[in-house]
C-alpha cells in the first residue's frame, strides 16, 4: 500500500498527470462520426459521475440495489482521464474498482451482485476485459502501486476463467465465446502465452455454432445442442451482436486470426438483416429477448466496435455503426442511456446498468488503432433496400419488404428446456415487428408475459402487464388463451398478386391469422369463433392514434412495456358476426 499522505499523493498525481499528457494522452477526436462518439462517451460519463456514491459504486435510479458490474465502467472513466486530463474521471475510476471489493470471491471470481442475491461468477469474463482494457490503454495514468493492485486482480480474474469456462454448456455460449477476446487480451498484458493459446482455441471452437444457411451464432439458451419441435436453435440477436460477435471481432483484429475474421463477418452480415433503417436492432423473436431494448441488450456491451472496426470490408457496417449511434444518442437524457425510445416520454427512470456497460464499447472503439473517425452512412443497410420475403429456417422467422414497410412475422418455437417458463419471444406466427420509413415501428412485441427471467438485470415492472405484441385471444372453460403462446402455430408466407401475405393456422386453440402487406397499407385479419384481436398501436401520449369504425368505438389510452420501451395504443378488436377481426393500417399524411 502506497504510504504517501493525501497531499503527497495529490502532488504526485499531478506531476504523473502532466507527464501522461504530455507523452501518452489520447487525442478527442474532430471528425464528424469520432466526435459524436466522445460527446456520447463523455456524457455517459458525466452521468455516471452524477450518480456515483462516496464508496464509489453508482446508485441506479430505476433498481433499488447496487449493481455489482458497475466496476466495469473504470474503463470508460480512464478513457474520459486520458482524453480530458480532468481528475474527476480518475478519482472516479479509482473508486469504483475499490468498492469491486465487494463482490471478490475467494477463488478470483467477480459475482454479478453483491451479497448472495445473485452469486453468478461467469461475469468474471466480462470485468476482465474492462479491467485489462483499462490497464492495457491507460495504465500510465496509475501510480505503481494502483497498477500493480489492479494488475493482480486481474490475473486473479482472468485464471478463475481460465479454470472454469469450457464447451459443455457452460451457461449461454456468450460467455465461453467473449473468453476469447479475454485471454488473448490478458494473455498480452500479462505476457502469459497458455492465455493465448486458450483463446485461439476458443475462437475456433466459436465457430461450429454458425448455424447453416443464414450463419447465425446459436447457444443463448440451454442445453445449447437442443432443436425446438420445429428443429430450431437457440439464437438471441442482442447477445450475438452485443457480445459474441463483437469479442471475435476484437480478438480477431488483436490476434490477426484472419481464419476466424472471415466467418465473423459473415456472420455479422447475416445478423445486419435484422437491423432496422433507423439503427435500431429488431430482436423481437431472440431466445433472450426479455432483454431486449430496441438498440440492443440491457447489460451486454454494445455493437459498435465489431460494425464500426470492420467497416473498411463491409460498407454496409459502416452505416449500422452510425445509424446506430444516432439511436443511441436518441435513447440518452440527462447523461444516462435509457431502456427504449419512449422511456423519457412516459417517465420511467433509466438503469444505470445500460449505460456504464455501453460506455466499455464507446471506449474500446476510441481506443481502437483501427477506429476510423470518419465513418459515414453511404452505404444503405439490407433492411431498407430489402424486397420481398427472406426466410430463416434455423429461426422458423421470416423478414417482409415493400414500399415503405418492414415486417417480422416469428413461428420460433425454442426455449430453455431446464426452466419452468415458456414461450416468452414473439411466436406463435407473431408480427413481431412493422416499421415504417417515415414513421419507424408501428406494432413491435414485447415479452408474452413480463416475468424475471433475471430479475436484477431486468427493470422492475411497476405497472400492469399488457403485452405490446399483436395477438388473438379468446377464452375456454374460463381460461384465457393467447396466440402468443401456440408455439406449434404453422406460418405459410406467399406472394399474391403484389402483395406479401402470411397465414398463420394455430394449434393452441382454433383459430387463424393473416397478415396482408403492400405498398399502401398493412392488413390485419383474424378468424376465431368467440376470440378478439388486440393490437397495441406504437404512440406515445402526444402522438395522434386515428381509428375509424362503423361497428366499435375505441378509447384513446396508453401503455408501457420495458421490452423493448415503447408507449402504444392498444386496440382490443371485437370479432363481427362471423368471427372476423379486420384492421388495415395505413399511414396519414399531416395536412
Amino acid at each position: 500500500m502506497n504510504s504517501l499522505s493525501r497531499r503527497q499523493f495529490l502532488v504526485a498525481s499531478t506531476a504523473g498527470w502532466w507527464a501522461f499528457r504530455l507523452g501518452l494522452g489520447a487525442e478527442p477526436f474532430t471528425t464528424r462520426f469520432g466526435a459524436e462518439v466522445s460527446a456520447l462517451l463523455a456524457d455517459w460519463c458525466d452521468g455516471l459521475l452524477k450518480l456515483q456514491l462516496p464508496e464509489g459504486a453508482f446508485r441506479c435510479p430505476s433498481c433499488d440495489f447496487i449493481h455489482g458490474r458497475c466496476a466495469d465502467a473504470c474503463y470508460p472513466l480512464l478513457r474520459m482521464a486520458s482524453e480530458t486530463y480532468d481528475s474527476k474521471y480518475l478519482d472516479a475510476a479509482m473508486r469504483v474498482q475499490r468498492w469491486s471489493r465487494h463482490v471478490d470471491c475467494d477463488d478470483g471470481a467477480w459475482q454479478n451482485d453483491p451479497g448472495a442475491t445473485h452469486p453468478w461468477k461467469g461475469i468474471t469474463v466480462f470485468g476482465a476485459i474492462a479491467l485489462a482494457e483499462a490497464i492495457y490503454h491507460h495504465g500510465a495514468l496509475l501510480g505503481p502501486s494502483t497498477r500493480a493492485a489492479w494488475t493482480d486482480r486481474l490475473r486473479k480474474a482472468i485464471e478463475f476463467v481460465f479454470r472454469e469456462f469450457h464447451w459443455k454448456n457452460y451457461a449461454n455460449i456468450n460467455y465461453p465465446v467473449t473468453a476469447s477476446y479475454a485471454f488473448a487480451l490478458c494473455g498480452r498484458l500479462l505476457d502469459e502465452p497458455r492465455y493465448i493459446a486458450r483463446g485461439r482455441e476458443f475462437a475456433r471452437q466459436s465457430l461450429e455454432f454458425l448455424t447453416r444457411p443464414s450463419r447465425l451464432l446459436y447457444g443463448e439458451g440451454k442445453p445449447w445442442e437442443r432443436r425446438s419441435p420445429k428443429g430450431c436453435y437457440p439464437v438471441d440477436l442482442g447477445y450475438n451482436v452485443e457480445e459474441s460477435l463483437s469479442s471475435l471481432v476484437q480478438y480477431g483484429l488483436l490476434t490477426g486470426d484472419e481464419e476466424v475474421l472471415g466467418p465473423v463477418i459473415e456472420s455479422l452480415k447475416a445478423h445486419l438483416e435484422f437491423m432496422l433503417p433507423d439503427g435500431g436492432w429488431d430482436n423481437s423473436w431472440g431466445t433472450r429477448s426479455y432483454k431486449w431494448t430496441y438498440w440492443g441488450s440491457r447489460t451486454s456491451d454494445g455493437c459498435l466496435p465489431a460494425y464500426a472496426l470492420l467497416a473498411s470490408r463491409e460498407p454496409s457496417f459502416a452505416t449500422a455503426a452510425v445509424q446506430h449511434l444516432a439511436l443511441l444518442r436518441r435513447c440518452t437524457k440527462d447523461g444516462l442511456l435509457h431502456g427504449g425510445p419512449h422511456y423519457v416520454a412516459h417517465q420511467v427512470p433509466p438503469c444505470v446498468h445500460h449505460t456504464f456497460c455501453h460506455a466499455k464499447s464507446l471506449a474500446s472503439l476510441l481506443d481502437h488503432p483501427r477506429f476510423n473517425p470518419n465513418l459515414a452512412a453511404s452505404t444503405p443497410l439490407p433492411r431498407a433496400v430489402a424486397k420481398g420475403i427472406r426466410a430463416f429456417p434455423e429461426i422458423n422467422v421470416w423478414l417482409a419488404a415493400t414500399g415503405p414497410w418492414r415486417a417480422t412475422v416469428s413461428g420460433y418455437d425454442w426455449f430453455n428446456a431446464n426452466s419452468k417458463m415458456t414461450i416468452h419471444q414473439a411466436s406463435g406466427g407473431a408480427l413481431g415487428m412493422l416499421w415504417h420509413e417515415k414513421i419507424g415501428p408501428v406494432l413491435c412485441a414485447s415479452l408474452a408475459e413480463y416475468l424475471p427471467w433475471e430479475p436484477s438485470n431486468m427493470q422492475p415492472m411497476k405497472e400492469p402487464d399488457f403485452p405490446l405484441t399483436v395477438r388473438l385471444e379468446r377464452t375456454v372453460d374460463g381460461k384465457r388463451l393467447s396466440s402468443l403462446l401456440d408455439g406449434a402455430a404453422e406460418v405459410a408466407p406467399s406472394e399474391e398478386n403484389g402483395a406479401l401475405v402470411f397465414r398463420v393456422k394455430l394449434k393452441l386453440f382454433p383459430g387463424e391469422l393473416t397478415y396482408r402487406f403492400t405498398p399502401e397499407n398493412v392488413q390485419l385479419e383474424s378468424k376465431c369463433p368467440g376470440g378478439w384481436m388486440i393490437v397495441p398501436i406504437i404512440a406515445t401520449a402526444t402522438d395522434k392514434v386515428r381509428v375509424e369504425s362503423a361497428t366499435q368505438s375505441f378509447e384513446e389510452r396508453r401503455i408501457f412495456n420495458p421490452v423493448p420501451g415503447f408507449e402504444a395504443d392498444p386496440l382490443v378488436v371485437m370479432p363481427d358476426a362471423n368471427g372476423c377481426c379486420r384492421v388495415t393500417i395505413s399511414p396519414k399524411e399531416k395536412s
